[in-house]
Order: structure tokens, then sequence, then C-alpha cells
């Protein structure tokens, strides 16, 4: 920064103020135009690619940068700046240029940074847009507080900080905050594991952090928090005062909108760790980014820009409950069986505007007449929506409830705007005639006058006989009469000369000049009257806020079920059942997002398993062979009953899941100075340290990312782990090419075998991708490698390997512990006479009555019988 010598007034004010908000860009109104100074205007340019020149120099000599927007273009370049990372204060006129002597009075009016943004050109209309503060304690804990300043969406929750912080990393993975406010005596590991996430960090004032009960109290007009369930946790409180009161200094005004928080809690829902949260692509693609590849992408059928972030957080925290997913599925069920009232719906919904966020506007003060508009048509919609739906219970009734009537909400709007305002209502003709009798009169001084100088123009004319004599205006010379230079030699001596043009000359007269004064007097006072009944509008719509934020809640959730529903008429999606206890029982499962893009067509496939029956299913086989897809469309069965959505398969009975946890494909943190390993290893630990006998695990290649010994060592020591837990243990779904560990189907009792059924003949094979009980020994990674193009001398080289491996194999009289299905084209041998003890069990069987999972079991049995002899 210059030395503090002497400078002009004006940058003798842009020295105070950027002392005043050193880590922010300061915006200068300086006209018409924003200026930026210094390592400021350095920076705008490079990162708006717009001109740098200099103003004058600075004591020392040296010329001062300058770089400069439009004021009208705020909306252009300001988003781009915070959509970078910066921190923007914006510095207004504060008096009237014309009217002020030295220097113009300036004052930041707000501070826009990436976490308490409300332009719309900088938030997203489809999610949520959260400042987290962040309060931590010696004893390894954290209090954590989510603002969305937009809606007035307010909550805190407190969790451990582990070594590696995974749950602080899960949180910050479902919520996505823009901007993460801490302490400035926070740890500095804490400090780079959250610079790692790619959030804008915030350092705050120790004040911002203390005192925190009292002034939560004075901000929401209570005697005490105990209403907040935050008693036993001074961490929350902590970080929730801090929120508020940074959102509060930011914004430099009141927020009304924000009239109270929320306690979550890690045992109201299944955990989804950031690890889980991004393997399963629930919010983000891990390739690419299309979002419909994602589980949220998926399911968001919603109409509404609620409904969109209602659903969001909604499949980021399924229910532990069963009666309260049952109470969704209640109201998806009611419009499944109604589709023409779902389309009905959706006409309406896809009219309703953002009333929330427009409610967020109105609390701060800012929004336009195009919002309110905007919101008044949508709340003429809203009886539709009540009318239609009827009269139902549960849930929707809930809902319904929370949509108040405000028609005469509506109808002020209306009365006081006229139909097709401007996006500024600032600059004038926004109020309706009718509204305000002292306008109306204003209205008519200046309409009249009007009439007046057209009539003088007229009489003018007549008088002196210039047929082409008019009165025009500008902004520089106000009224004046134009006479071209042909009729100089007609113009009355009593014509006061003002201008001289190319083309003539332009006067005016003393009646002209009152008449001009009085319509000016006019026009300036109903500028200011439209402004003061524009902001005292917004100053009554104020107390309809908390009325607008439930509606838009009641109606967000609406909208969700209905995209529910009509997502489970379109793909034949069936209610999930719910049982006591830890089973997993899903007929014709599929994957929601894979089955429509499967060449052929999708095979869906069974899972049966329980934490005390078939505990842990070992899945073998090709890499190509649908082990992945099959082990995911599990868990989001799972998630998407959970949230209360109907699940794509024939059947499912679910044992509620409380976390689910994903150990799949292979990664590195190279920042971290971590190996893929390590990063297997660490993940690995999480899993074993967390899980509980109603928890999901997928598991893909448990050790593959170091020796085979090593890893074939790990990947059964897990096995043995997850079974030994007790009399019971997680479901768990164990991908694996270590063709050992298939012998321990025989050493544990929950333990099964698994594979996908392949379809070979002499020259190639084909993946059926079904699952049937039994093991494989083969993984048919050259034939994986052929498809993807390897060369064919290195295939011709794989197989000799692979067939002298195979020898050695058999020559050492290794048992093969395998039941592959292979459904051979060539002719095959005779089949050995059936020996009297299976002949016996075949005879036993019922199977009319068997599943076909029970059928192939049983075939799996006479197998091994035979097998044994």
């Amino acid at each position: 920064m210059t030395p503090q010598k002497k400078l002009t007034p004006a940058m003798e004010q842009v020295r105070m103020f950027k002392e005043q908000y050193p880590d922010c860009i300061l915006f200068m109104r300086m006209g018409d135009f924003y200026e930026t100074f210094w390592e400021d205007a350095e920076i705008c340019a490079r990162e708006l690619d717009i001109v740098q020149t200099s103003r004058s120099k600075d004591p020392e000599g040296n010329p001062i940068p300058l770089a400069g927007i439009p004021y009208h273009a705020l909306d252009l370049y300001l988003p781009r700046m915070v959509r970078k990372g910066y921190k923007v204060a914006i510095c207004e006129q504060i008096e009237d240029p014309k009217t002020a002597k030295g220097c113009v009075k300036r004052d930041v009016i707000r501070v826009v940074t990436p976490g308490t943004a409300i332009d719309t050109g900088i938030v997203d209309t489809s999610a949520a847009h959260y400042l987290l503060a962040l309060a931590v304690d010696a004893k390894a804990h954290a209090g954590l507080a989510f603002l969305d300043i937009t809606t007035g969406e307010f909550f805190v929750e407190e969790i451990p900080l582990e070594e590696n912080n995974a749950s602080l990393a899960t949180e910050i993975e479902r919520y996505t905050p823009a901007e993460i406010l801490v302490p400035q005596q926070i740890p500095a590991d804490l400090i780079s594991f959250l610079a790692g996430c790619g959030r804008v960090i915030t350092p705050g004032r120790a004040d911002l952090f203390t005192d925190g009960e009292p002034a939560l109290c004075t901000a929401f007009g209570v005697a005490s928090l105990d209403g907040y369930d935050c008693a036993d946790s001074p961490l929350c409180i902590s970080a929730a005062a801090a929120a508020l009161r940074y959102a509060k200094e930011t914004q430099k005004t009141a927020l009304p909108h924000i009239s109270g928080f929320s306690r979550r809690h890690a045992g109201d829902a299944m955990v989804l760790d950031a690890i889980t949260l991004r393997n399963l692509e629930i919010l983000s693609p891990l390739r690419g980014d299309r979002n419909d590849t994602t589980l949220f992408g998926f399911l968001n059928r919603t109409k509404t820009p609620m409904g969109s972030r209602i659903l969001r957080n909604t499949v980021t925290v399924p229910l532990l409950d069963a009666d309260a997913i049952n109470l969704r599925l209640d109201a998806v069920e009611y419009f499944t069986n109604r589709p023409v009232l779902c389309t009905t719906l959706d006409s309406v919904l896809a009219k309703v505007a953002d009333i929330e966020r427009i409610a967020g506007r109105i609390a701060y003060g800012n929004a336009s007449p195009r919002d309110l508009l905007s919101l008044a048509a949508s709340l003429a919609l809203l009886p539709e929506i009540g009318k239609e739906i009827g009269t139902p219970s549960g849930l929707l009734a809930e809902q319904l409830a929370r949509i108040p009537d405000l028609t005469e909400v509506a109808g002020l709007i209306t009365s006081a705007l006229i139909d097709d305002p401007p996006v500024v209502y600032r600059n004038g003709n926004v109020i309706r005639s009718g509204y305000n009798a002292d306008l109306d009169q204003l209205r008519t001084v200046v309409a009249t006058g009007r009439d007046w100088i057209a009539e003088l123009q007229q009489s003018e004319r007549d008088r002196t006989g210039i047929k082409s004599l008019k009165i025009a205006y500008n902004n520089v010379f106000g009224y004046y009469i134009e006479v071209t230079r042909a009729n100089a030699g007609k113009v009355p001596p009593e014509y006061e000369r003002k201008q001289t043009t190319v083309n003539g000359e332009r006067f005016t007269l003393p009646a002209l000049r009152e008449r001009e004064a009085l319509m000016a007097q006019a026009d300036d006072r109903i500028l200011a009257l439209e402004v003061a009944l524009y902001e005292s509008l917004l100053a009554t719509l104020r107390d309809s806020v908390p009325d607008l934020k439930e509606a838009a809640e009641g109606i967000g959730t609406i909208d969700m079920l209905i995209a529910f529903a009509e997502l489970a008429s379109a793909n034949r999606y069936v209610r999930p059942a719910f049982s006591a206890g830890e089973e997993l029982l899903i007929r014709d499962g599929r994957h929601p997002i894979v089955e429509d893009s499967v060449p052929g067509g999708y095979v869906p496939n069974d899972t049966e398993m329980n934490a005390s029956g078939d505990q842990i299913l070992i899945l073998t086989g090709a890499n190509m062979a649908g082990k992945s897809t099959y082990m995911r469309s599990v868990a989001l069965i799972c998630i998407m009953a959970q949230i209360g959505c109907f699940v794509p398969a024939r059947y499912a009975k679910i044992g509620i899941v409380d976390r689910i946890f994903t150990r799949v494909g292979a990664s590195d943190d190279l920042a971290g100075g971590q190996s893929t390993f390590m990063v297997e290893m660490l993940e690995l630990a999480n899993i074993l340290n967390n899980a509980t006998d109603k928890s999901l695990i997928l598991l893909d290649e448990i050790g593959r990312g170091t020796s085979t010994v090593d890893g074939y060592s790990i990947a059964r020591a897990v096995l043995e782990y997850l079974h030994g837990k007790g009399a019971k243990g997680p479901r768990t779904l164990f991908a694996t090419h270590f063709h050992q560990l298939i012998g321990m189907e025989q050493e544990f009792r929950r333990m099964k075998n698994y594979h996908f059924a392949v379809k070979e003949d002499q020259h190639d094979i084909t993946f059926l991708r079904k699952l049937i009980p039994g093991a494989t020994d083969r993984s048919y990674g050259i034939h994986v490698a052929r498809i993807a193009g390897v060369p064919k001398k290195v295939l011709t080289r794989a197989e000799a390997i692979l067939n002298q491996a195979l020898r050695e194999d058999a020559g050492s009289g290794g048992r093969k512990y395998y039941t592959q299905m292979l459904l051979v084209d060539t002719a095959s041998e005779p089949l050995t006479p059936a020996v009297s003890a299976v002949e016996e069990r075949v005879r036993e069987a019922n199977i009319n009555e068997m599943t076909p999972m029970q059928a192939l079991m049983f075939i799996n049995e006479l197998k091994s019988m035979l097998e044994r002899k």
C-alpha cells in the first residue's frame, strides 16, 4: 500500500476504506464508474480482462494503477470476481454530487463474499448457498453453523475432529459451503485441511466467536437458547453467533428473515461420509460434469427451485425412522395413484417463482419490482395447488397446512406496481396510478405541463408564422424553442437566446422557464415519492416473510414428492417395505441411472443379505461382469428407500441402514503425500472402526494396491474381522480377484460366494451380468484387455504366461474352490450318472415353491454333493 502521505481527498478516502477492508477488493463509486486502485486495480485488470491505466501519482511520484467498470455493469463483473473467490467491498456515494461541497461523501454499503452473496448472478437458484462458521475446542470437537443468507436457513451441529478430519470432510462434501469462517487461532493443520477442500477460508476476529449466547438471544428476541437444543454445546452457540455476526457485518443491515436456527444430530439420519458421497456419485459425478449421472440429478424432476433445494438436502440425509419414511412413501403413493393430478400440478408449479429467495430479498430490502410481481403471480397460484390436491392425510396434509392464504399480499403488490416495471426501482416509473393520491396529483401537474407546452408550441407557430418552430427538451438545457436559420428573421424580440447550433438557434421565454421549473420540481418529487412508496411497500411485505418461507417449504416438499411419484410411474419402481431387523431382500434390483443406458437391456439381480444370516457376499469374476454396478445399485436402492422414494426393483424389503461405507476404485492424495495404497488403508480403517450391525459396506478390490501376498492377507483379515464382530455383523458386499478367498465360505457360516454368469465358447466369452451363487477362479483379464485394444502381441504372450501358470497350479495339486457357471456352446461329454444321495435330494425338493435365487442355491448344493463324491 502507498505510504500514508498527503493524497488528494478522493484518494485519501480510498486509502481509508482500504485500511478498513484490507482483505477485500474495493469498488469505489466515482461518477458513472466503480474504480479500483493500486493492487486492486492490477487484480481486477487481470481477472476481468479490462484495461489498467493510472490516475495521477502518489506523493512519491509513482503512477497509481487504476482499473474501472461502468456502474451499470456491476451485475456483470461482480459475480465474476466473487466466483473466483474474491471479497468485494462496494463503496457508494452517499450524497448528491451536485450539492456536495468538496469531496463527495462515500461509504461501504455492503461487502460481497462467496458465502454471503445474495446477487442472482452469483447464487445458484437450484442449490442452497451456505456460509459455514467453524468453532473448535481443545478436546477435538467442532461446532458447525451453516447459514444460507438468501433464504434464512440456519442450522448447527457438533462433530468430532478425528485425526483425518473425516467427519468435517463429510459435512463439507454434503453441504458444499461457499465460504468457511474460522477463528484466527485455529490450528495450522486444520487450516491446511480446509484449504485443500477448495473453499474460500476467512479468518474471523475473536470477538465474532465470543459471548455467543447473549448475542443470539438479542438477535432472536428470546430470554435463553433452551428452545434451540444447544445447552450442551457451547461450540454450536459460538459458531452460530459468528455466522450471524459476519452476515450482518457484510450486509450492513439487519436480517429479519433469519429468525432462529435449529440443531441437527448425527443420529437423526443415515450417515453418508464424504468418500461414499463421491463414490456413489450422490451429488457430483466422478467424471465429467453431467449432473444427470448423479443420484440427485437423476431424481431431480422438480419444477420449482424450492423443490430442487429440498431434494438436494434430502438425498444426503436419508431417514432412519421407518414411520417417518412411510409417511413420505404414503404421500408418494397418493400421487402415483393420481397421474392426472400430477400433470395438472406440474403445470401450476412450473409457474411458481423462487418464493423463498424473493422473501430473503424482501427482508434484505433489495427485491426488485419484477421480483415482487413474480411473487404476486406465484402467490395467486397457491390456492389452486391446495384445491387440486384435495384433503389428503399425513404428510401431505401437514405440508398443505404450511401454505397460508396470501392473496392479500399478492393483491397489495399488484395494486402498487405497474404491469411491466423496470428492474431498478430507483429510476421511478414503477408505481401504478391510483395507488397514491399525492403521486397522482404530481403526475397530473407534469401531464398538464406537457399539454401546456404543446399548446404553447402551436400558439407560437401561429403568432410568429414559423411553421417549423418546435419546443424540445434535453438534460443539459431543459426546454427550449428551436428555430431554423432560414426563419431567424421572424424571431420576436422577446425571445431569449439560449444556444446557437449548426442548423439554427434555441430560445426560451419567461413563461416557459416558469413552467419548466414547476415541472422539474414535480418530476423530482415524483421520483422521490415513488422511491419512498416502493420502500414502504417492501417494509410492509417484511411482515409476511415468515409466512412466505413456510409456504415455500411446503410447496418445495410437495414438488419433491410429485417428482418421486412421476419417477416411480415412468420407471416401474415399487414401494419398499421395512423390517425391524437387519435383512436386505431385493428382487430384480436395478441401477436407477445405468439401467436405461446398457446396450441390450439391463439385467436385474436379486440380493439376499442379513446381519445374522448371509452377512458377507464375496463377489468374484471379470472386471466387466458388472460387480461394481451391482454393488452400487444395492446402495442406491437403500438410499432411495430411506429418503421416501420408490425403488427400481420388483420387490424390496429393507432393514434400516444406519451408514453406508464404500471403498471403490483406486485414488491417491499427491498433495497430502499419500499413495494410492495409503488412501485405501485410511478409508478401510474408517470403515472397520465405525461400522455397526446396521451398516452396509461396499468393498471393491481391497488389498490390490500392494503385493499379492500382502493384499490377500489384508483382504482375508478384513473378512474375518467383519464376520467375527459377534453373532451378527455389517452387511457387506466384497468384490475381489483374490480367488483364494472363495474357500472362506466353508469356514465361516455367514459368508457366501456369488459370481456373475459367463457364456463361453471356443473363441470368445459373453458377460451375462446375472448374479448367481458360487464362485469363479477366473477374471478374464486378457479378454478385457483385448476389448480395450491392447496390442495382439501382448495378448498372445499374456495367454502363454497364463497357461503356464495354470499348468503349474494344477501340477501342485492345489484345490479349486469354485463353481463357475459356464454356458459352453461346444458339445459336452455325457453326464456322469447321479449318485443316489443326489437323486434322493432332487426328489425331495419342491421346485414349484422355489424362488429363482433358491433354485440357483439348490443347484449349487447338488454340485457340491457331486464334488464331494
